[in-house]
């Protein structure tokens, strides 16, 4: 099942001296990045995506994954000294630990989080290596037909329940996505297509001054004119020698586990993400609690449950961008970009082609779980001032940092206007409350929708019955319309629903 020289070449690579250092450095800045309101551990990846250009695959690959771990726990230090969830999946951590800072247990709430966040990505990762391996496997029966339902699959889920907006402006995000990944040449003929006589759009829109543009680059300006209060009371009120007890640990070893379990299965699903798991996971261990009213008013079980859902997500996100090559998230596709950076292509024929990084991935994801319990340790005492770096000293630096990188990627100066013209797509977006998310996804996979499209219908002489009868794109396509279908119907029922008791 297991390819043990592969598995032992990604080892060897993960803990070298070299890959240990770039993980430990990782998992810190992703953590002070997380921490910092408005900036999360995704913002951290891309600013520093540029830096792996010239590392090789596996070293590069234990930097982001050290930023990605370390992000998803930095955001619940704000939560919890704030109230200020650092990022939109430790909203939940807040319910309960900012509370508990206000009792005096800030130091137990921020520890509880820490090794919550340890444990739920560890057993998550031991799951996920599993995940891949039968999913490369099942993604080698497949054909055109059944990638393109796939294809689909992945964008509507984005764009209706992975959604937090309307499924109207999830469609708009997903129509324009696709109208920007069509810019360059087709993929069968080569016939130019909306590029307006310039060259530098011959080749298409590159991925990273897109993604870095619609990501950290709006994010700047969405947050320049937000003015945050600090509350200094909170910093004086902080006690860090709060000890947790073995009765501690024995009440939340249930909500550890029922969020490994949670945050796998979310994290596996393209669209949905870690906001998602950490929600359903605290709703389903404040209902099976025997005291269920003490939630949200300080309970140490409510911190474990939000972070360690919130952290198992993590490993399997990536399943489905590997094996199939379909990111699910915002934080998949810049790892994307860093797999396009390395030459390595994701698939189900990944295991073969580069069998010791997919490995040295997931070893990574366990060492640096390891080395944020260490490094978290010293972070909790200092996390206090963190979120009170000034964002106007911040903001410059960050769009310095994204101007070099979009320029890195191919040195030419047009990369760096496609990062601002994305930076103003982005920011009029968030104003409009349109998602950008699925506008990436469907730039990501737009081309892999059109190729498999043509070839399907190359391979059945322009018949569309071809997706009908391929199972996995039937099941799949099926899976679509049903979900568009619910999306609008649920609206409709929930009116007339409401409309009736008004009557009664």
């Amino acid at each position: 099942m297991f390819d043990l020289q592969l598995m032992a070449q990604g080892f060897v690579g993960i803990v070298s001296p070299f890959s240990l250092v770039l993980m430990a450095l990782g998992v810190f800045c992703g953590a002070v990045f997380g921490a910092i309101p408005g900036l999360t551990g995704g913002i951290a990846i891309a600013i520093l995506l540029p830096l792996t250009f010239k590392l090789e695959a596996i070293p590069a690959m234990a930097l982001l994954i050290g930023v990605y771990v370390g992000g998803a726990f930095g955001g619940s230090i704000p939560a919890i000294l704030f109230g200020t969830p650092g990022a939109p999946e430790a909203s939940v951590t807040s319910f309960d630990g900012y509370p508990m800072m206000k009792k005096g247990l800030g130091g137990k709430a921020l520890k509880t989080a820490l090794y919550a966040s340890c444990a739920g990505n560890f057993l998550a990762s031991i799951i996920t290596i599993s995940m891949m391996v039968g999913v490369s496997k099942l993604a080698l029966m497949m054909d055109a037909p059944d990638y393109f339902g796939v294809v689909v699959f992945s964008i509507v889920l984005i764009a209706t329940i992975g959604c937090k907006e309307s499924w109207i402006k999830g469609l708009i995000a997903v129509l324009l996505g696709l109208m920007f990944s069509f810019i360059g040449g087709d993929p069968l003929t080569g016939t130019l297509r909306f590029t307006f006589g310039n060259r530098f759009l011959m080749s298409g829109l590159d991925l990273i001054p897109v993604l870095i543009g619609l990501f950290v680059g709006a994010e700047v300006l969405s947050e320049a004119g937000i003015k945050r209060e600090r509350n200094l009371n909170t910093v004086s009120e902080f006690k860090e020698n709060n000890k947790i007890t073995k009765h501690d640990v024995q009440k939340c070893i249930p909500s550890v586990l029922s969020g490994t379990l949670i945050g796998s299965i979310i994290g596996a699903l393209p669209g949905l993400n870690a906001a998602i798991s950490s929600t359903l996971n605290y709703s389903f261990v404040q209902k099976i609690s025997k005291d269920p009213q003490s939630f949200g008013e300080g309970n140490i079980v409510g911190v474990a449950a939000a972070e360690a859902a919130n952290n198992a997500t993590a490993g399997p996100t990536l399943v489905p961008l590997l094996t199939l090559g379909i990111p699910g998230s915002g934080t998949a596709a810049i790892f994307l970009g860093a797999l396009t950076i390395q030459g390595i292509v994701p698939g189900p024929t990944i295991f073969r082609d580069a069998g010791d990084v997919v490995y040295g991935i997931f070893f990574a994801l366990m060492l640096c779980t390891v080395i944020l319990a260490v490094i978290g340790r010293g972070l909790i005492s200092i996390g206090q001032y963190i979120s009170f770096i000034p964002t106007e000293m911040l903001n410059p630096v960050i769009i310095l940092t994204c101007c070099a990188g979009a320029f890195s990627v191919n040195n030419r100066i047009s990369d760096v206007f496609i990062l601002l013209l994305f930076m103003a797509i982005g920011y009029f977006m968030r104003v409009l409350h349109i998602p950008s998310l699925p506008l990436l996804i469907a730039f990501l996979l737009g081309g892999m929708l059109e190729s498999n499209l043509r070839r399907s219908l190359l391979m059945s002489g322009g018949s569309f019955t071809v997706f009908f009868t391929a199972k996995f794109s039937a099941f799949f396509l099926g899976l679509s319309l049903l979900m568009i279908l619910y999306t609008i119907l649920q609206p409709i029922v929930k009116k007339r629903h409401k409309k009736s008791k008004e009557v009664k």
